[in-house]
């Protein structure tokens, strides 16, 4: 489509999934991407995003004006906190640019179903949704490694392939790499997400936690653990899931694991003793479908593994 020969952007949100986003596009040497406006509530939010994109910040309207943020743009990427996605997509079209017959909504949610830009239908405009699949914790090491980044992508019923391609443009643009999800599924697609960031902090916490309880302070079990982490993972990038499993349950030692539940049931309270069970559970799973333990070993993991039971000797 000719509106799109040159993709003119409108961030709405300056958070850190706005700013990055601001940051790489405005400093990305792809002439047919253009960052033309950055919009916030926030003065100081704008500041940030200005220092983030640098000396081509020259060439961006920063406002807090929600009437003049959508000027020029023919691409407007909402990038507010999910509950408030579709209040900002109301308010931009309600206070906005007057005409958006055409024009791009997307938002960067891995939870939001399509529906909350819904009010972008109803003036013609095309809705998506891209989400890139990484940690923001840091814009800075964002900005740095956006490069590569798989982005979740959900397109509205019967989008134009045109219009795809726009959109698979801009990812491409980005650095990054797509994979399709669909609408009504989106929340799964979301949940795998917090289990592989959010609940891996929550897993490495959990074993800091179990170091604390033998005297260990938690910044030199860190320091222990990260080796082990970072040597895990690149195993887990070379070989997979299923093949970097090591450890006791992965050689079917029914013994150093039921020492461990002993000690568990000596040590901690039933919450902290469950969380090792789900997870060895799932593990001595893996160990059987890997063929590296038998069904015999897989039943005595089984029943050690069973939630409220204690493992008497």
């Amino acid at each position: 489509m000719n509106i799109f020969k040159e993709k003119k952007v409108c961030i709405v949100g300056a958070g850190r999934v706005g700013t990055t986003m601001a940051a790489v596009i405005a400093n990305l040497r792809a002439p047919d991407l253009i960052l033309k406006t950055v919009y916030s509530l926030h003065e100081e939010s704008l500041k940030r995003a200005a220092r983030y994109i640098g000396a081509n910040s020259s060439s961006v309207l920063f406002t807090r004006k929600i009437s003049e943020c959508t000027e020029g743009s023919n691409c407007i990427f909402i990038c507010t906190p999910d509950d408030v996605i579709e209040k900002a997509c109301n308010n931009v079209i309600n206070t906005g640019f007057s005409d958006f017959s055409g024009k791009l909504f997307a938002h960067f949610s891995g939870a939001k179903p399509l529906n909350v830009l819904s009010r972008a239908l109803d003036v013609n405009a095309f809705i998506a949704s891209m989400h890139p699949i990484k940690s923001f914790a840091s814009i800075e090491n964002s900005i740095k490694t956006m490069q590569g980044t798989i982005f979740g992508v959900t397109f509205q019923k019967n989008c134009p392939e045109d219009i795809k391609k726009v959109i698979l443009y801009i990812i491409h643009d980005l650095g990054g790499q797509s994979v399709e999800v669909v609408d009504e599924l989106k929340s799964l697609y979301h949940a795998s997400a917090c289990v592989a960031s959010n609940y891996l902090v929550a897993l490495i916490n959990y074993a800091v936690k179990i170091h604390e309880r033998i005297g260990i302070a938690p910044e030199e079990s860190l320091k222990g653990l990260m080796g082990l982490i970072e040597g895990t993972i690149d195993n887990i990038k070379k070989l997979g899931t299923k093949k970097a499993l090591t450890g006791p349950i992965a050689r079917g030692d029914v013994g150093t694991i039921k020492e461990h539940i002993k000690n568990f049931n000596a040590q901690f309270e039933e919450k902290d003793i469950s969380t090792y069970k789900v997870l060895g559970r799932e593990t001595s799973s893996i160990a059987y479908e890997n063929g590296w333990i038998d069904s015999d070993t897989y039943k005595e993991f089984e029943k050690i593994f069973i939630l409220n039971r204690s493992l008497k000797d």
